[in-house]
């Protein structure tokens, strides 16, 4: 009965420090992957530095970007700068990227909960000189008398489907206040009326 209790007594141990054996390897593991990167920063010059602890060398500076190798603790690496939490190393010739944490970095820290948030560079006004936009309304000119080349109606405004005053005669003459854009601004029994300019003539 006592062998029987016994060799029960000896699996129960065994199987306890079983899973502590595996939890201090889950934990061991662990430390290879914690690479989260720290909001201080290290004001340090391009050296090399030692791993702490086992860490991964990823190719960006977050957590889920590729995973170029682990560093073993007390590895040495090139250090080339610190990016509030993220180291920039060179790795096997390549660049990649170490929660500083991690590394063992003699240099001067900066502390500061957060990175610092970069002013935006005011626009500077411009020097140049706007040209004014030149207005495609004609100049006024001096008022002259023309003569009908042919009959020809004289309308309320610039439009040939506008409403007709009445008809210039061939060979009347009419007073021409303005001409903009092919139409001639008279003056028509005492009203403002408008003629197409290729009808009439200074002849």
């Amino acid at each position: 009965m006592n062998n029987v209790m016994n060799r029960k007594s000896t699996k129960m141990v065994a199987a306890a420090g079983l899973a502590l054996t595996l939890a201090f390897t889950t934990v061991g593991a662990g430390t290879i992957n914690a690479d989260a990167a720290q909001t201080t920063k290290y004001v340090a010059k391009p050296q090399m530095v030692t791993a702490k602890s086992d860490v991964k060398v990823r190719a960006g500076e977050s957590t889920k970007s590729k995973v170029l190798g682990i560093l073993k603790k007390g590895e040495k690496v090139y250090f080339v700068k610190d990016d509030y939490g993220w180291s920039k190393v060179t790795y096997k010739g390549k660049t990649g990227y170490v929660g500083t944490r991690y590394l063992n970095i003699p240099g001067k820290q900066v502390d500061s909960k957060k990175a610092p948030v970069k002013k935006a560079t005011p626009a500077k006004a411009s020097t140049k000189k706007v040209t004014p936009t030149k207005k495609t309304t004609s100049k006024a000119q001096a008022s002259k008398t023309v003569i009908a080349k042919t009959a020809v109606n004289v309308r309320a405004s610039q439009s040939k489907t506008s409403k007709v005053l009445g008809v210039l005669k061939k060979g009347e003459k009419v007073t021409v206040v303005k001409e903009s854009r092919g139409w001639s601004q008279v003056t028509y029994k005492g009203k403002t009326g408008y003629v197409a300019t290729q009808f009439l003539s200074t002849k």
